[in-house]
């Protein structure tokens, strides 16, 4: 079944505190407003899928003893007779969806992960929390204004859950910008993703009669290192059949384990082995994530913010209740989102009031000047014209009465 659901998103900091050293912290609060006219179908369609739980807990063990996986499986069956699972799609984006083995998985101690959800919701417990995105530090630009915007911290601390550069906390929040002059590239922190991604500029665009810079993604984005070897460290330092394809990224440990990868939607970019064997894709270039920033204000002009979430479907030997898709090594898309932003009214005049003083000032400082150098040519020449001949005939009354004085 495919349906579209569609919605407004709000985002609000909050939490807000300016520190000392030039930066401030605060946390992103998220609402998501379901819009019934504008969607394919309604919050109640149900929706059959993989079960992301069954996935999730033979993904964790896919490297554990055979007895283990035997155990789990026997387990996973007394819950389960298939892999598949049916909901509404409220349950699967907002409200969970309930399965009796979260409350068993949640009574084992010394698990690889904690997980601290009842059910199961690809947005549960985010609408309106202010926990999930995390917490911030960005630097405000007041020592080094070149810094503007710049994430320095994320959950107090410099690095995620990748190795060496590919986990350090780098890029913009998305809200500042300071571009500098032909700027070739931004980057952008996404907190769903651990670490930040690189959009190279890819022109010039026009919106609303605001010009810009327009930054678009290419093949680097969720490159492993097959491509572009500084991009290697996102995977495994011994690269194995779990350092994915370009194209496909791998959040399962910013994701609590789950095998969750991330690309752009239908696959976009991606190389043949995946997007094969799945019916119904359709790439086109509009699929692409691309940011336009007006350069002198570094205010977002446009953002089509979208991305794919896929689990990892791998047969794994002694758990027979997750090996039942045709395929033994799938890469299931389980939904896209796209995020449309588009500034208009009261910004794009604040915009241009802020670009019409910018480059109004430079004129009215030439009107400035030319208006002084005129009044002073206008008052030399007053003097040379009126005063200086009053000034002669001054000196000569002078003179002559002087000579006259000495002649006697």
């Amino acid at each position: 079944m495919k349906a579209s659901k569609t919605g407004i998103k709000t985002d609000v900091s909050v939490d807000i505190t300016w520190n000392d050293n030039g930066t401030v912290t605060f946390r992103n609060q998220r609402f998501w407003y379901f819009q019934p006219e504008r969607s394919n179908g309604s919050l109640s369609d149900n929706i059959t899928t993989i079960n992301p739980i069954i996935a999730t807990i033979a993904y964790t063990v896919r490297n554990d003893r055979m007895m283990l996986k035997f155990l789990v499986d026997m387990v996973l069956r007394v819950y389960h007779t298939n892999m598949f699972a049916t909901a509404n799609a409220s349950a699967w984006l907002f409200d969970g969806v309930r399965d009796p083995i979260l409350e068993f998985v949640g009574k084992i101690p010394s698990l690889p992960y904690t997980i601290p959800f009842d059910r199961f919701g690809w947005f549960y417990k985010r609408n309106g929390s202010i926990d999930a995105d995390g917490l911030f530090n960005i630097n405000t630009g007041s020592t080094d204004f070149r810094k503007l915007g710049q994430m320095e911290r994320w959950q107090n601390s410099n690095s995620s859950v990748f190795r060496e550069q590919c986990g350090l906390i780098q890029g913009s929040a998305g809200e500042l910008w300071n571009l500098q002059k032909d700027q070739q590239e931004i980057s952008i922190f996404a907190a769903d993703l651990c670490t930040h991604i690189t959009l190279p500029f890819s022109g010039k665009v026009v919106k609303h009669g605001i010009e810009g810079v327009e930054y678009s993604a290419n093949d680097s984005l969720f490159d492993n290192g097959y491509k572009y070897p500084n991009q290697a460290c996102y995977c495994d330092e011994v690269r194995d059949r779990n350092c994915m394809p370009a194209g496909s990224f791998n959040v399962s440990a910013c994701k609590y384990g789950a095998p969750a990868f991330v690309s752009l939607p239908h696959m976009l970019g991606m190389g043949p082995y995946y997007p094969s064997k799945i019916k119904g894709l359709n790439p086109i270039p509009k699929h692409n994530f691309r940011m336009s920033i007006e350069p002198v204000t570094g205010m977002p002009l446009a953002i089509s913010a979208q991305l794919q979430a896929n689990a990892l479907v791998r047969h794994i030997p002694g758990i027979s209740l997750n090996n039942q898709l045709p395929d033994p090594d799938t890469l299931l898309p389980m939904f896209w989102f796209r995020e449309d932003i588009e500034v208009d009214g009261e910004y794009v005049d604040f915009a241009k009031a802020a670009l019409g003083v910018r480059f109004g000032l430079p004129y009215g400082l030439y009107a400035f000047i030319i208006i002084g150098i005129a009044l002073i040519v206008s008052g030399v020449y007053k003097i040379r014209r009126f005063a200086m001949p009053q000034m002669k005939e001054t000196d000569n009354d002078v003179s002559k009465k002087f000579l006259r004085d000495h002649a006697r």
